[in-house]
Order: structure tokens, then sequence, then C-alpha cells
């Protein structure tokens, strides 16, 4: 407790290389099925009132056939124009046609008519009808399919939190998202293998999903408000969120707590007994985690956690919930020292620094990944601080990590490399910049930046704005020590 003791007080007065064949686009098909109709607006002369909820806003119709491994969507898109210029175009990023015969378009529509659109890659550009005025609504319906792709076959094995194994089928990064309109241009990131690309606005979600003939006991695990309303169909409501990410499976056993600011934590793991004592430690990590880490960086955003073990390596982050990869659980030891423990606090981290902050994952990667690692080892001086030395013997010390940290995921070959770079190098300038102004000085940073920041994509400058000119001083050499010198950023 000696950590949050410290911190406490002075944070609650402080707050208020891949083939071209891998990333083909998929051609549209026919849809296969009778869509179900989504209310739709009737003709009405252009209104521009003041915006009370400027976020996209996103209404999901999901037929999910787990068997098939297919789900039939539509989606439709409430976006308010917030960029201050006239707009004739909106642009999505798909992130589900990064992969060859997984995304299938079959219409794009306004409120009246069907829209011209291109789709190339990730990037689908979709002109309106008429130009979009600053201020002004408008909304977009997008009906599609999605193959499930097989990991760790059809699908890059650590990219498998959008994939299917015979007990489990993920849907991460599954719906479009508006990309991020910045300096006059919409962006999109290109995929690579290494890291991750996404750079994703808040928005809120309102899903409905329908299980088409599913398996006995098939379990959703799922973030946001839920309401059932059927025995195969829940209303998810997942407000100010940068997606909507789930996973089902016929084999999940739950294990779950509440941490002591009331959050409800959720763990999925499968169903072999053996398994069940790594759920009940993952559940504690994740509990204790959340509960630290709402002290010293803020108030956790949602009312749930939802923690599912991944079919596939390593872990992976989301609005809500994340994954745990499979092999951190069965080779769980019993002890504290494992990767079980670390990867879980990891990735409960990133509902700070990826959810309620959010960076450009593809140009900044060491605003989420480093801040995540070193929460690591905020997590082990909160509960077990005899185990701070192993840490960074285990986590880093081994690897000789070298490289800036302020690269991009586009400068690695490997995910070593981009590894020891970014996270392991990045937990060493963080160690030192709390060296360099102390502890108390140190973690206040972090919660203004974590509040000044939220609900909103971080840059590295918005990172050291936080820091006055004296901290600053203070901080150089260690920053010019880590970072590019010609950004030091």
């Amino acid at each position: 407790m000696l950590l949050r003791i410290l911190i406490f007080m002075i944070v609650i007065m402080g707050i208020g290389a891949h083939t071209d064949d891998a990333f083909r686009q998929a051609q549209p098909t026919e849809r296969p099925f009778q869509p179900v109709n989504l209310p739709t607006a009737t003709p009405a002369p252009q209104v521009c009132p003041e915006l009370e909820n400027p976020y996209p806003q996103h209404t999901v119709v999901a037929d999910i056939n787990y068997l098939a491994h297919t789900v039939w969507v539509q989606q439709r898109i409430r976006y308010a124009n917030t960029t201050g210029e006239s707009l004739t175009q909106l642009v999505f990023n798909i992130e589900a046609n990064r992969w060859q015969n997984v995304f299938f378009l079959n219409r794009v529509a306004d409120n009246f008519d069907d829209l011209l659109y291109t789709l190339n890659n990730k990037r689908l550009v979709v002109d309106l009808m008429d130009p979009l005025p600053p201020n002004c609504v408008t909304n977009i319906l997008l009906e599609f399919q999605i193959q499930v792709p097989l990991i760790g076959l059809e699908v890059y094995s650590p990219k498998g939190y959008l994939g299917y194994t015979d007990r489990q089928m993920n849907l991460g990064h599954w719906l479009p998202t508006v990309a991020p309109y910045q300096n006059g241009e919409w962006v999109t990131r290109p995929p690579v293998l290494v890291g991750e690309q996404e750079i994703l606005e808040i928005a809120d979600w309102v899903v409905m999903l329908n299980l088409v003939e599913p398996p006995p006991n098939l379990v959703v695990a799922a973030p946001g408000q839920i309401t059932q309303i059927s025995p195969t169909s829940w209303r998810y409501e997942h407000h100010a969120s940068r997606e909507f990410s789930l996973s089902l499976s016929d084999q999940f056993v739950l294990h779950q707590a509440e941490d002591e600011h009331g959050v409800q934590v959720e763990v999925y793991c499968f169903n072999t007994p053996e398994l069940q004592p790594a759920g009940e430690h993952a559940l504690d990590v994740a509990t204790q985690s959340l509960s630290v880490y709402s002290d010293l960086f803020g108030q956790y955003p949602y009312e749930r956690l939802v923690v599912v073990q991944g079919d596939f390596p390593d872990g992976m982050e989301f609005s809500g919930i994340v994954y745990v990869g499979d092999a951190w659980f069965t080779r769980w030891d019993g002890t504290p020292t494992s990767y079980l423990t670390l990867i879980t606090a990891h990735e409960v981290s990133h509902q700070w620094w990826y959810a309620r902050v959010g960076n450009d994952a593809a140009f900044h990667p060491w605003l989420d990944e480093a801040l995540a690692t070193y929460s690591e080892y905020v997590y082990l001086e909160e509960y077990y601080p005899d185990l701070r030395d192993w840490w960074w013997a285990f986590r880093v010390d081994v690897y000789e990590p070298e490289g800036a940290v302020n690269s991009t995921v586009y400068e690695f070959s490997s995910a070593r490399e981009y590894i020891n770079a970014v996270y392991l190098r990045g937990v060493r300038m963080l160690h030192e910049l709390r060296q360099d102004l102390g502890t108390q000085a140190f973690f206040q940073l972090l919660a203004d930046y974590a509040f000044n920041q939220a609900d909103r994509i971080a840059s590295p400058d918005d990172f050291w704005h936080n820091f006055t000119p004296e901290q600053l001083e203070l901080t150089a050499v260690t920053r010019s020590r880590y970072l590019r010198p010609e950004t030091n950023n």
C-alpha cells in the first residue's frame, strides 16, 4: 500500500513485414440473407443545431453464426461534422478488410439513397450526396458480411483477436470506425504485422447481437451495459468507447469479483479443470490492478471489465475488454512470477493508455505500450514489492534492449525489435523520468495526462506539455538518451 498512500491524496487534489496477398482487398458479394430493417429518418431540410453529443454514434445489428464463423451486419453511423469544414466525403477505417476474403461490403447508403464509395484495403471513402456543413449531422448505413478467419492459417496468429479456433470466436476490430480527421486529412495507417496501426476516436455503440442456431452453452463475453432480449439475443450499450469487441465460446467458465470501487471484473477462461486456478489468479490480478490504476491514474471509465483467455499468443486490449493469451494460462506455475501476472496487469492498464487516452498506435506506440509496460511494475510495487528487482531482470534486462523509444511500427522487421525499443527501453525511460522528478511529481504528471487527454487522441507533445519548464530541464538528459534528438518526443 505504500505507493498508493504516497500518491493517492496528491492525485485526488490534482485531478479535476507482410506479404501483398495477406492484405488484398476482399471483393463485395451479394448479401445472402434478408436484412433487418433499421429505423430511417424522413426527408427534412438540413438543420444544424448546436451539437449535444459530438461523438459518432453506431447502431449495429449483427447476426452471428458461431459454427459457420459468419457474421451479417447492418451498421448505422450517425456522424456529426465537428471538423469546422464542409465535407463532401466521409472516410471509414475497416481493420477486418486488411485480410483476404474476410470482409464483404454489400451496401453503403444514407437515409434515402445508395452512395458511391471506394474500398481500398482498410480505407472506405464514401461520397456524400450533398456537402455536410460544419456542426451538421448525417447518417450512413453499411451492410456487410464477415467470414471470420481461422487463427494461425488464414490470419496471423498474434492477430487472433479477429479469428476463430475450435473453441473460440473473437470479434475484435470487426466493425468499421470513422477515420480521425486531423490537419485537413482523414487518417488511415497502412497495416503491417508488427505492432498495431489503429487510431481511433471515441464513439458511442449500441449493438444488438442475434445468435443463429448457436451450440449449447455458447457464452458471449462483451463489455458495456447488457439487456437480454431473448434466449439468443442481447443488446449492448457501450458509451465513450474506441470500438466494440467481443468473444464467444461454448467452453467458457466465468470467474468474477468486484474491485475496491465497485467495478465488476469478469474473467472468462476455458473449462478444463487445471485452468481454473489460473483463472482465479488472473481475476485477482485484474481486480487488484484495476484498483491501483484507478487510484493513480483516475477513475476507470466503465462499470465492467472483461478479461478473456485468448486462443492466440500474448494479449490485446480493447475498450472494456482485454485478451490474455492462452499460453500464459496453461504455463502458470502457481506463483506471481509469471507472464500471466504481468500480461494481465499490462492489458488492464490499457484501459487508461488506449481506451481512456487514445494515441496513434502506428506513429507513437510508446504512448500506450511503454506506459502499459511500466504499469506492470507499478502493480508489483503495490502488491508484490519484493518482486521489483525480479521484474527488471526478467522483463527488461535479459533482452538488452536497444532502439529509440519514439520509433514508429514501420521501422522494425520483427516484433522482438519493436518490443525492445518501444516497450522495454520505454520503461527504462519512464523510470528514469521518475527518478529525475521524484515519485509524487511523476505520478501527478501521469494523472494530469490521463485527465487532460481523456477521450482524445493524444500526441507526444500532449504528454510533454504537462511538464513545467523546470521539469523539462530536469529530464533533458534522460529524454535525449532515449528519444531521437531530431524530435525528442
